[in-house]
C-alpha cells in the first residue's frame, strides 16, 4: 500500500505520549465588522505586467501553467508510478514558469510524487528530503509543515520526532496557520507541544488571525473555517452564536454556502433571535451565488412555512404542474445536476492556448503517446479530419511509436481510407493487433472484428473476424444494447449479468453505462437521495454520459408532460457541453416541438452549428427540414433543395465531414470524389447494419453492382444477424433462451448466508417474517435473528433486538426458546446503551418470575429514560402511574409524561393532562 501524506492538522496523534485531555478553549474569537460588499465571487484583478522587467513574458504562460497543473493532479491520481518521468519532466516546467513555485516547493513535489508512486526506497535514495533539511532556514512555514510529515512518520527518511516538533514551532513562528492549529489541537488533547510557551488563548488567536488573512477572494472560506472550529468544539468550546458571526461575516462578503448557512440557522431556529427577514434575505443571496440545496437542506426548505412559494421553486425547481387527472411524473434528477452554460463556438480556431501546451509538452523527451494523440484529436477537431490528415498522421505516428494504443486505433482509422493498397491494411491489421495483444485494448478487438468483417476488400473473413469478436466479448467491455423501458425492468434475479454489467461500465466511467445506471437509480425507489447525488456527481463530468442520459430521459417519457421536463433537460445538457449535442436536442426538438415556427428556427440554427462541425445527421435533417414548402411558408423563408444545402457545407464535408456528412455528398459530386469519399466512409465506418446499407445505397447510386452486392452480402455476415429484429428481439435476449432459471431471492441469500455473509442473514429474516408473504417462515426467521444476535458485530446485533421487539409473536417465541437473551442485553445494559436498557426492561417485565424482576425492570426504564430514550420516558411514566415495579407516584408520572411529550411522544400530553385530572 503507498504511504500518503498527512495533513498537518492531525500530526499531534503522533507528537507525544497520549496524555489527560484538556477541555476545549472557552475563547471568543469574533469577526470584525464590515460592510457588505461581494468580495469572494468578484474576478481576480489583472496582473500588470513590466515588459521591460521580462522580456521574455508569454501571456499564455498563465493559461499553461492552468494545463500543467490539471496534468500533473490528474495523472498522479491516475498513475503516479506509470508516468512517473513524465510528471517528473511537469515539475520542472512548472518551476522555470511559475516565478512562485520555488526550488524548494519543487522538491516538495517531486517527494510527493515518489510517495504516489509507492517509491520510497527510492526517494530515501534521492536525498531529497535531507536537502531540504539543509535549507531549513530558507523554508516557508507551509514548507516547513510539510517537510514535518516526513520526519515525523519516516517517510522517505530515518524518523526525527525532535526535529519534526522543531519545523511545527518554526512554521507557528512564522504565523502558519496549520502548525498553530495542530499546536492547539495538541494542548487540547493533553500532549503539548515541547518547547512551546505561549498560552493556549494566544495560539489560537494567532491561528484564527492568520486564517482570516486579507480581505480577498479567499476570505469567505477561510471565515466559515473559523466558524466550522466553534460548531465542531475541538480546539475551542461548542459555541453557535460564534459560529453564526462568522458565517454572516462570510456571507456579506460573497460566501454562497455562509449565506445558506445564516438562513439556515434562521429556518431551524438555531439561532438565538430567528427573524423571517433576515432569512429571506439571506436566503435570495445565496440563491443569487448558484447555492444548490442537498436533500437534507431541501427537506428543510420544504416543510418551511416561512420561505414564500417563488424563492422555493427557484431553488428546487417548480412544483410539477398539473397535467391532468391520473397524470404521474416519473422522478427525476435533473434538479440535481449542477450544469452551466458553456457552449462551443460554431466554428474551431486552427490554434489556440491548449494546441499550443501540447505542442510544447511534446517537445519533452519524456513525453507519452497519449501526448500525441491528444494533439491529432485537437487538431482533427479544429483543422477537420482529412484537411489536417498530414499533421493528424505525423502526431499519430509518434503517439504510436511512444505505445499509446489509441493513437494506434486511430493511425489504422486512417490506413483504411486507402483500403486498395494491400500494405495499408496489412499495416492498420498490424497496429490494431499491437494495441489488442501488447496492449489489452478492447476497442483495437472490436476494430479488429470490424476490419476483417466488412472493411477489408475481401471482407468477409469470417475466421478472423468471429476470433477477435469472441475476444471482445470477453473483456466485458462491449456496451449492453437495451431499449429505455427494457432498462428500467431489469430484474437483479432475471437479469444479473445485465446489471452487473450497466454497473461495472458506470464504475469504469464508461459513458453508455454511467447513463444507464443513473437512470436506474432515479427510478428505484429503494434509492435514497445520497444516492441519486453520488451518481449524478459521476456523470456531470462526461458531457457525453450527459448526452446520453438525456436521451435515454427522452425516451422514457411516458406522458406530455414527461417529454416538456426531458426537453428542457436537454436543453441544459447543451448549454453545458455545446454545441457536440445540437443534433440529438434537435432532433427531441422535431418530434416534440417540430410545429412551433420559432421553434423551427432554433432547430435550424442548432443543426446548421452541428453541420459545420461536419455532422452529417445534422445536414442531412437540416435539408429534408428546409425543403419542405409547407414549413417554408409558414416560416417566410424560401424552401432550399437537398443540393443547396449541400452546397452550403460542401467544403466543410471535404474537410471534416463524418460517415453520414461524406454518405450525403455522393449524389452531389462527380465519380471520382464519390469514390473517394465513400473509400473515407469506410473508414469510419461501424461494422453494423445502418453503416452497411448507406454503402450498398452509395454505390447504387454510383450504379456499381458489383460494390452494391459486395455490401449487400455483407450485411449478412453481421454478428448476430437481423432475421429477429423486427420482433424486437436482442441477442442478448436469445443468448439466454433455454440456460434455465435463475435463483429466486431467498435461493441467492440463503446461498450467501451459508457461505458467510452475515448481511444475507438480514435479509433473509425480513422475507421469513413477513406474515404476508407465502414464504413466510417463523422457524427461519427465528433462527437468523439468533445468527445475528450471537454474530459479535454490535450492528447485527442492533438489528436483531429492533426486529426482534416488532417481530410477530411466533417468531419472538421462537427467539425465546433458542437463546436467553438477557446477558446479551444486560451487558450492554450495563455499558451504558439506552436502548439496551429499555429492551432488558421489557424483557425481564414480560418474562418476570416475581416482584424482584418487576423491580429490575423500573430500574433499567428509569436508566434508559434517564439517558434520553423518549420510549423509555413513556413506559416509565406507565409504570408509575399503575404502580408496577415501583410504588406508585402520580407527580413522578406526570413529570416523566411532559418530558415524554417534549421528546415527541404523541399520546404522553394527553396522559398527563387526563393523570392531572384524577383524583
Amino acid at each position: 500500500m503507498r504511504a500518503r501524506l498527512l495533513r498537518p492538522a492531525v500530526l499531534a496523534l503522533f507528537l507525544s505520549p497520549l496524555a489527560a485531555a484538556a477541555e476545549p478553549l472557552n475563547f471568543a474569537f469574533a469577526p470584525p465588522e464590515v460592510v457588505p460588499q461581494d468580495i469572494c465571487n468578484a474576478p481576480p484583478a489583472e496582473k500588470a505586467v513590466d515588459k521591460t522587467a521580462d522580456e521574455d513574458y508569454d501571456p499564455r504562460r498563465d493559461l499553461y501553467l492552468l494545463y500543467l497543473r490539471r496534468d500533473i493532479r490528474n495523472l498522479s491520481a491516475e498513475d503516479a508510478d506509470r508516468w512517473f518521468d513524465f510528471i517528473m519532466t511537469l515539475i520542472e516546467w512548472q518551476e522555470t514558469l511559475d516565478p512562485t513555485f520555488d526550488k524548494a516547493s519543487a522538491d516538495l513535489a517531486r517527494i510527493a510524487l515518489y510517495v504516489d508512486a509507492g517509491r520510497v526506497d527510492a526517494l530515501r535514495d534521492s536525498e531529497l528530503i535531507p536537502g531540504l533539511r539543509a535549507a531549513h532556514d530558507a523554508l516557508t512555514g507551509g514548507q516547513k509543515a510539510t517537510l514535518s510529515q516526513y520526519y515525523m512518520n519516516g517517510i522517505g527518511v530515518d524518523p526525527d520526532v525532535v526535529y519534526a516538533q522543531q519545523l511545527i514551532r518554526d512554521a507557528a513562528y512564522g504565523g502558519n496557520v496549520d502548525a498553530l492549529l495542530t499546536i492547539a489541537r495538541m494542548e487540547v488533547q493533553g500532549t503539548p507541544m515541547p518547547d512551546w510557551d505561549a498560552p493556549l488563548d494566544l495560539t489560537v488567536t494567532l491561528a484564527f488571525g492568520g486564517l482570516l488573512g486579507p480581505m480577498n477572494e479567499g476570505i469567505c472560506r477561510r471565515a466559515e473555517r473559523i466558524g466550522d472550529a466553534y460548531l465542531a468544539g475541538d480546539i475551542v468550546a461548542r459555541n453557535p452564536d460564534i459560529a453564526y458571526a462568522w458565517y454572516r461575516f462570510s456571507a456579506d462578503l460573497g460566501g454562497a454556502e455562509a449565506a445558506w448557512k445564516v438562513a439556515e440557522g434562521h429556518l431551524s431556529r438555531a439561532v438565538t433571535h430567528p427573524d423571517a427577514a433576515t432569512m429571506l434575505r439571506y436566503l435570495n443571496l445565496a440563491m443569487q451565488r448558484g447555492f444548490r440545496p442537498n436533500a437534507e437542506e431541501a427537506s428543510l426548505l420544504e416543510s418551511s412555512k416561512e420561505v414564500p412559494p417563488e424563492v422555493r421553486d427557484r431553488l428546487l425547481g417548480p412544483p410539477e404542474a398539473d397535467h391532468g387527472v391520473g397524470v404521474i411524473l416519473r422522478p427525476s434528477v435533473g434538479g440535481m445536476m449542477q450544469l452551466e452554460a458553456n457552449p462551443d463556438a460554431m466554428e474551431a480556431d486552427e490554434s489556440g492556448p491548449y494546441l499550443d501546451y501540447l505542442r510544447k509538452v511534446a517537445e519533452f523527451d519524456t513525453a507519452p503517446g497519449f501526448v500525441f494523440t491528444r494533439l491529432a484529436v485537437e487538431v482533427q477537431v479544429r483543422k477537420g479530419r482529412w484537411a489536417g490528415e498530414p499533421e493528424i498522421v505525423a502526431y499519430l505516428e509518434e503517439g504510436a511509436r511512444r505505445g499509446d494504443p489509441e493513437a494506434m486505433r486511430l493511425l489504422a482509422s486512417i490506413q483504411l481510407r486507402y483500403r486498395t493498397d494491400p500494405a495499408r491494411v496489412s499495416r492498420a491489421a498490424s497496429l490494431l493487433s499491437e494495441a489488442a495483444t501488447r496492449h489489452g485494448d478492447a476497442a483495437a478487438m472490436n476494430g479488429l472484428d470490424g476490419l476483417y468483417r466488412c472493411q477489408i476488400p475481401d471482407a468477409p473473413r469470417l475466421p478472423e473476424a468471429e476470433l477477435w469478436a469472441a475476444a471482445y466479448r470477453a473483456t466485458g467491455f462491449d456496451p449492453l444494447e437495451i431499449t429505455p423501458g427494457d432498462l428500467l425492468v431489469l430484474d437483479p434475479f432475471r437479469d444479473p449479468e445485465a446489471l452487473a454489467k450497466i454497473q461495472t461500465h458506470a464504475l469504469w466511467g464508461e459513458v453508455q453505462g454511467l447513463s444507464q445506471m443513473l437512470e436506474r437509480v432515479q427510478a428505484d425507489p429503494a434509492m435514497g437521495d445520497m444516492a441519486r447525488r453520488i451518481w449524478v456527481s459521476r456523470i456531470e463530468p462526461s458531457n457525453k454520459a450527459l448526452e446520453l442520459f438525456a436521451i435515454l430521459e427522452f425516451g422514457l417519457a411516458t406522458n406530455p408532460a414527461e417529454r416538456d421536463r426531458a426537453v428542457s433537460l436537454f436543453r441544459r445538457v447543451y448549454l453545458n457541453n455545446g454545441v457536440t449535442t445540437a443534433l440529438d436536442l434537435s432532433v427531441a426538438l422535431v418530434e416534440h416541438y417540430g410545429r412551433d415556427p420559432k421553434v423551427a428556427d432554433e432547430i435550424v440554427a442548432l443543426l446548421t452549428q452541428a453541420g459545420n462541425r461536419g455532422e452529417g445527421g445534422a445536414i442531412r435533417l437540416l435539408a429534408r427540414l428546409v425543403s419542405d414548402k409547407r414549413a417554408a411558408e409558414s416560416l417566410s423563408i424560401p424552401p432550399r433543395s437537398e443540393a443547396e444545402v449541400y452546397a452550403q457545407f460542401a467544403q466543410i464535408i471535404e474537410d471534416r465531414g463524418d460517415f453520414l456528412a461524406l454518405m450525403f455528398a455522393i449524389p452531389h459530386v462527380n465519380p471520382g470524389i464519390a469514390r473517394d469519399y465513400i473509400e473515407r466512409a469506410v473508414s469510419l465506418m461501424v461494422c453494423g447494419s445502418k453503416d452497411i446499407e448507406e454503402l450498398g445505397d452509395a454505390n447504387a447510386l454510383l450504379q456499381d453492382p458489383a460494390q452494391t452486392l459486395h455490401w449487400r452480402m455483407a450485411g449478412l455476415v453481421i454478428e448476430g444477424g437481423h432475421s429477429l429484429s423486427r420482433l424486437a428481439l436482442t441477442n442478448r435476449q436469445m443468448d439466454l433462451y433455454g440456460t434455465g432459471p435463475m435463483p429466486g431471492p431467498a435461493d441467492v441469500l440463503a446461498r450467501t448466508a451459508a457461505e458467510g455473509d452475515l448481511a444475507s442473514r438480514r435479509s433473509l429474516y425480513l422475507l421469513a417474517a413477513d406474515a404476508d408473504r407465502a414464504g413466510y417462515d417463523p422457524k427461519k426467521a427465528a433462527d437468523m435473528l439468533v445468527a445475528l444476535l450471537q454474530s459479535g458485530n454490535k450492528a447485527d446485533e442492533d438489528f436483531a433486538m429492533e426486529n426482534y421487539r416488532s417481530a410477530p409473536a411466533e417468531v419472538r417465541a421462537a427467539v425465546d426458546d433458542a437463546v436467553d437473551l438477557r446477558p446479551l442485553l444486560r451487558r450492554a445494559a450495563e455499558a451504558g446503551n439506552g436502548q439496551a436498557q429499555f429492551d432488558l426492561a421489557f424483557l425481564l417485565r414480560n418474562t418476570a418470575r416475581g416482584g424482584a424482576d418487576l423491580t429490575e425492570s423500573v430500574r433499567w426504564l428509569t436508566k434508559s429514560a434517564e439517558s434520553g430514550n423518549v420510549a423509555a420516558m413513556k413506559a416509565l411514566a406507565d409504570a408509575l402511574t399503575q404502580g408496577l415495579g415501583a410504588t406508585a407516584d402520580k407527580q413522578a408520572a406526570i413529570g416523566w409524561y411532559d418530558k415524554a411529550a417534549r421528546g415527541g411522544d404523541k399520546t404522553a400530553a394527553e396522559m398527563a393532562r387526563l393523570l392531572r385530572l384524577a383524583p
